[in-house]
């Protein structure tokens, strides 16, 4: 995520942040996290840091998609995708105005996993 625009990535995080706010009261079904996740697992690949997040992101999909769903493990790779989100908008490569925003989304994940 190199610059602000209309590349997928950027459109992910804009539509992700707009589905999270800020984390603390979301409504978010299960579908609509696995269409959400779905949607990074295109966007990610090749971006370089973002492997890392990729493998939390197919996994927390997957976990998702057995409709069986075991609390702790989301939080957790929610929380592990907080983090190495975190990380990512210290990349040097990421304009001041990407950073900002990735900082919003490792937040409001890190608050959603207070709703679990």
């Amino acid at each position: 995520m190199e610059s602000t625009g209309t590349t997928l990535e950027h459109r992910m995080l804009n539509d992700t942040l707009g589905a999270l706010g800020d984390g603390h009261s979301v409504t978010l079904t299960a579908e609509q996290g696995i269409l959400l996740l779905e949607g990074w697992v295109n966007a990610l690949p090749g971006d370089v840091g973002a492997e890392r997040i990729l493998t939390e992101v197919a996994a927390l999909r997957d976990h998702l998609k057995t409709g069986q769903y075991d609390g702790e493990k989301i939080r957790h790779l929610l929380l592990s995708m907080a983090s190495h989100t975190l990380s990512l908008s210290h990349e040097p490569s990421v304009d001041s105005t990407t950073a900002q925003q990735i900082r919003l989304l490792a937040n409001a994940l890190r608050n959603f996993t207070s709703q679990l």
